[in-house]
């Protein structure tokens, strides 16, 4: 992609992969505020999760689990499929982090054996 504003410092990463472990709500809020600590960010809001194990409004429709968190710095989204036990994680940032460092986390975190991502 052109870099339509060079003295804007942005950098992306999205990771997807399929879960050994069962996903909830719980599991995506704290990936997203461990993700948190590693990146060294400071949550502003979040994190949250839908729909929630205990749905208070049963009558709107939600497709599987989403999970995001708000950072000064930008944030993430988090989807996970349940039914066939897979993710996608979209990382935005305006502060430069190790790529790395973030994909072992979530291949631990997930215990993911075939996580794949693509930084930009």
């Amino acid at each position: 992609m052109k870099n339509l504003e060079p003295k804007v410092f942005r950098q992306r990463l999205t990771i997807e992969g399929h879960y050994t472990e069962n996903a909830d709500s719980e599991t995506i809020r704290e990936y997203l505020t461990q993700l948190s600590k590693i990146l060294k960010m400071t949550i502003f809001a979040g994190p949250f999760s839908w729909p929630p194990d205990e749905r208070s409004h049963p009558e709107v429709e939600l497709f599987e689990l989403n999970g995001f968190v708000a950072w000064t710095e930008s944030g993430c989204h988090v989807y996970a499929w349940r039914f066939c036990k897979f993710f996608t994680a979209d990382i935005y940032s305006c502060k430069k982090f190790d790529v790395n460092e973030v994909i072992e986390f979530t291949k631990k975190f997930f215990k993911s054996e075939d996580l794949i991502f693509e930084p930009k």
